[in-house]
């Protein structure tokens, strides 16, 4: 951590103090055609008496890293393009089994040494039959080239005369087991090449690896995560599900997480990786099991705030120092609501109302500030509800939900199945907007919380769960499809809170603090706050319990509980000075394996950015950090506004 008064980066020479932009104007009131703060509820703040300062966050997305932290608690980064942990593979026990035979490489031997092996189990009269039968030539029926042995064997010994064929003889005889009796189908010469029996399973060559998948590391740049396995999927020619992932990242930004690939050996990786556009991989390895949604514990973050303004190393010490002790509230981010003036939240109303109709329409309704492709795809639809002629202005990955809806609506010309054309949407959209709904109601939940009782510590009536420390479970218990952009919610704990009374009272922190996501399986706090949660829903034409009685079942909302204060792990900071807004403050893990400059401060620069790195568990939002340090609207819309304006240096 390198303080604006001494040198920087390791340079030398007499200590230079980094000038103070104490007279910046206050933070100017974002455009009213962008969704805000208070609109999804997020209001308050922890650290008193702090007025912020601005800054530009992701004024490029190369200012943005996220790497996954592993559930081990390790931080992932690719450091290698091409290394891989492929040892061989432990084998199984019939492997073992196959070893300890023998097998002769001349085929001949290998046919003679069969029936000497097969004698014992079948006798000298049966094994010479299937012998002579064996060494049959010419062409003939199947039923001409079968010898049904006419006693019965026992699992044992048919066990026995399998692991002899099939390793003595695969390209001679087949085995079957008919009416407990062995049935002996001798091969062709044109018939396909036998399977590949040694793992129990599928015919063709064995898979030399040591477990099914095959892990990596993946940096992407400003690429979704889905968009990358499906360009990975399309060159592999194989399906997108052949993949996992432990969480999805932030499109906005340089990512690094792990994946993992079935049954695709890393040397088609490699090759696959040098042709992607926005990504590479690496550091394979090979392991059992697919990696899942939530197979991680959190997300290390390094961000850089450009053109600081109204803060220098002194005033905001003791706040960087409140936020590293203290914490923050634990919002749900802008990321979660969407980034346009219809609110992710507003649609998911409409869905658990099942008014399909206002769901469709608020999805298809005009936006502020869209390409003017997407503009005009939705007039024609709003206006003139010419479904094919949106469809061919719309692309699927500009606008999913849009697409999928008019796609149905030109498919089927059934213009008002608003049912029909909202289950296009893939599910995880689809869910997106109710679990939306919920993190609006638990934001003015927190917020009145906050508001009423503030942060020292819990009080009679609140909820409360042990704080474990950092883990992938320990501060969230929100279902897996609860994931999306910078966060994942992965934990699936369901513990049950306990209920803070005068008597316990002294036995949490504020950290133990949560309270329930609404739905029809949580307890609610017995003090003024559950009041927040009957109030505004019924504005809404909802209340909690009617949250089970959805007609369709994947809309009933159970609930699940979240810590209203959390604390970042590992906070460190440095100041920097700059000239050219376009170059690197930092370095990507693919810059240090192609050995690229480390960006350094420069000594007299036109401009003072400050670059935070902090880990935070996976259900946390890396902007609410930043909403309590800079007091400033974290909204994607403003932040867009303040890159766009000239220097005011």
């Amino acid at each position: 951590m390198a303080a604006p008064d001494t040198p920087v980066d390791g340079e030398q020479g007499p200590a230079k103090r980094i000038r103070s932009d104490a007279d910046a104007p206050a933070t100017p009131t974002p455009p009213a055609t962008f969704l805000r703060e208070p609109d999804v509820g997020i209001s308050e703040f922890i650290t008193p008496g702090w007025h912020g300062f601005t800054a530009i966050i992701k004024h490029r997305y190369a200012d943005f890293f996220v790497n996954e932290i592993d559930p081990q608690g390790r931080v992932v980064h690719l450091t290698s393009y091409t290394d891989a942990d492929d040892p061989e593979p432990p084998k199984t026990d019939v492997e073992k089994q196959i070893d300890e035979l023998n097998v002769p490489a001349d085929a001949q031997e290998a046919f003679d040494q069969a029936f000497v092996r097969l004698e014992p189990v079948l006798g000298t009269e049966d094994t010479q039959r299937i012998k002579q039968h064996l060494e049959t030539v010419g062409e003939q029926t199947l039923e001409q080239r079968s010898l049904i042995l006419d006693r019965e064997l026992d699992k044992d010994q048919r066990k026995h005369v399998y692991l002899i064929t099939n390793n003595f003889l695969p390209r001679q005889v087949t085995c079957e087991t008919v009416d407990g009796k062995l049935k002996f189908i001798r091969r062709m010469p044109d018939d396909k090449p036998p399977k590949d029996n040694r793992r129990g399973g599928t015919r063709g060559p064995a898979w030399p690896h040591a477990g099914d998948f095959c892990y990596f590391v993946m940096q992407k740049e400003n690429h979704d995560s889905l968009d990358v396995l499906q360009q990975i999927a399309r060159a592999l020619r194989c399906k997108p599900r052949a993949f996992g992932m432990a969480g999805t990242k932030d499109k906005r930004g340089i990512t690094v997480q792990r994946c993992s690939a079935f049954r695709i050996a890393h040397d088609r990786l490699i090759n696959v990786s040098r042709k992607l556009r926005g990504a590479r991989l690496g550091n394979f390895s090979y392991g059992p099991r697919e990696l899942r949604l939530g197979d991680l514990s959190g997300n290390q973050f390094q961000i850089v705030l450009r053109q600081v303004q109204g803060a220098d190393a002194q005033s905001l010490q003791p706040v960087l120092d409140g936020i590293q002790h203290t914490g923050f509230i634990n919002y749900y981010g802008m990321q979660r609501f969407g980034t346009q003036s219809i609110s992710s939240h507003t649609i998911g109303i409409s869905v658990l109302k099942a008014d399909w109709q206002q769901a469709v329409d608020l999805i298809m309704s005009p936006r502020v500030g869209e390409r003017p492709e997407v503009s005009e795809a939705r007039e024609l639809w709003c206006v003139h509800r010419d479904a094919k002629a949106a469809m061919a202005k719309l692309s699927q990955r500009a606008a999913l939900a849009e697409h999928s809806i008019l796609q149905y609506f030109a498919k089927h010309g059934a213009a008002n199945n608003y049912a029909g054309a909202f289950a296009c949407i893939p599910r995880n959209m689809r869910l997106m907007y109710v679990h939306a709904y919920q993190s609006y109601i638990w934001n003015a939940a927190v917020s009145e919380r906050l508001r009423l009782f503030g942060t020292m510590g819990p009080v009679p009536g609140d909820l409360a769960i042990k704080d474990h420390g950092f883990s992938n479970t320990a501060h969230t218990s929100e279902p897996p499809e609860a994931a999306d952009s910078e966060q994942e919610d992965e934990g699936t704990s369901r513990e049950t809170p306990v209920l803070v009374t005068t008597e316990n009272v002294a036995d949490f922190s504020i950290y133990d603090v949560v309270l329930p996501l609404p739905g029809w399986n949580v307890q609610y706090p017995e003090h003024q706050v559950k009041g927040v949660y009957n109030e505004l829903m019924a504005r809404d034409g909802l209340s909690p319990s009617e949250l089970a009685e959805h007609p369709l079942k994947e809309y009933r909302l159970s609930g699940a509980y979240r810590r209203i204060v959390i604390r970042p792990r590992d906070f460190s900071f440095e100041w920097m000075r700059y000239s050219d807004d376009t170059l690197p403050l930092a370095r990507s893990d693919s810059d240090a394996i192609e050995n690229k400059h480390v960006p350094e401060s420069i000594e007299f620069g036109d401009h003072l950015a400050l670059k935070l790195k902090f880990d935070l568990p996976s259900s946390a939002y890396a902007t609410m950090l930043l909403r309590e340090l800079m007091r400033q609207e974290t909204a994607s819309g403003y932040q867009s506004q303040l890159s766009k304006k000239p220097d005011a240096d």
